[in-house]
């Protein structure tokens, strides 16, 4: 019994990261519409935001304070890492 609540719980832990997966591959197959975006993120020269759903960004222009290009998908570095083991 001890084990199958263990598997159970690691089932529950797994769950959310497990949704984000399968809602960034949804919306990248059938498209995302972008409409919960986040506050903008700014990394030394670069400024974008972020769609909270899918995970794509567009960039921010901050002298004209308005986004700018189309939206792209960063590359995951912790992907790379994870098929490179």
């Amino acid at each position: 019994m001890e084990g199958v609540v263990e598997q159970g719980t690691d089932l529950l832990a797994a769950m959310p990261d497990l949704v984000g997966k399968v809602r960034r591959a949804t919306a990248r197959i059938f498209g995302c519409w972008h409409l919960n975006l986040s506050r903008t993120i700014s990394r030394g020269n670069e400024a974008y935001r972020t769609c909270v759903a899918c995970g794509a960004r567009r960039r921010f222009d901050l002298e004209r304070w308005e986004m700018v290009g189309a939206f792209y998908y960063p590359e995951s570095k912790v992907g790379l890492n994870a098929r490179t083991r």
